[in-house]
């Protein structure tokens, strides 16, 4: 079975809908299915959302081979949106 990606359905200019703190216990797809722009922020790191969403934050570190503390970091610092 062929596997379709979408993650090009996500837009740019989509504004980041308020999310409470970023745990380590999410999933990659929950988490950018409620924000949106910490799509960009995983690729940076080395996470593939269309592979990897099924895993949590902390399997997604793991597998990429970076600390789970700096994942966390990054998804959590606030972002600027676009005007």
């Amino acid at each position: 079975m062929a596997h379709e990606c979408c993650c090009h359905h996500i837009s740019p200019d989509v504004l980041e809908r308020p999310l409470t703190l970023v745990l380590a216990e999410q999933t990659v797809a929950e988490v950018v299915q409620r924000r949106p722009v910490a799509l960009e922020t995983m690729k940076e790191m080395g996470i593939n959302h269309c592979c990897e969403a099924h895993l949590s934050l902390r399997e997604a570190a793991a597998a990429a081979g970076i600390p789970l503390d700096a994942l966390l970091a990054a998804l959590n610092e606030p972002r600027k949106t676009p005007a």
